[in-house]
């Protein structure tokens, strides 16, 4: 590494047994939150986490309090893997392999099931107002719904 000493952008130090430049981020770990099986996707919205679960275990959602203290986790679409998730307005929307898209409403502090959709094998999906987007194993296949 060449360093010009006079050159403040150019300067490192030692943090944790790391180097880092001037100017990178510093990494602080602040909690972790246990699930059952293994973590296949993640949403966030605001301090709300959706963590989509494998080996058929659904999803968690867990609100994170300003205190630093978490609600939850409340665990939701058990018997199915979360191969991907996403929500836009109160529309959330879970691709789940072989079995499709699953559709939930949020409001507020609810999370009611509002239906399945036939895909493909659905990898991931994105949701834009109620135009469903499913990543599939045959390219993508664009849905929409009215709920």
């Amino acid at each position: 590494i060449h360093m010009n000493l006079d050159d403040e952008d150019d300067c490192l130090s030692l943090y944790n047994g790391v180097i880092i430049e001037s100017g990178e981020l510093i990494p602080e770990f602040i909690m972790a939150i246990d699930v059952p099986g293994e973590v296949e996707s993640l949403y966030s919205k605001d301090s709300t986490i959706f963590a989509g679960l494998s080996n058929s275990n659904g999803f968690l959602q867990t609100k994170i309090n300003a205190d630093g203290s978490i609600t939850g986790p409340h665990q939701f679409a058990v018997g199915y893997t979360i191969k991907g998730l996403d929500q836009d307005n109160e529309l959330l929307a879970l691709a789940v392999g072989h079995d499709g898209i699953l559709l939930y409403s949020l409001k507020g502090n609810d999370i009611t099931f509002i239906g399945k959709l036939e895909t493909a094998y659905a990898n991931n999906v994105k949701v834009s107002g109620n135009i469903i987007f499913a990543a599939t194993e045959d390219g993508i296949e664009i849905i929409q719904i009215d709920y």
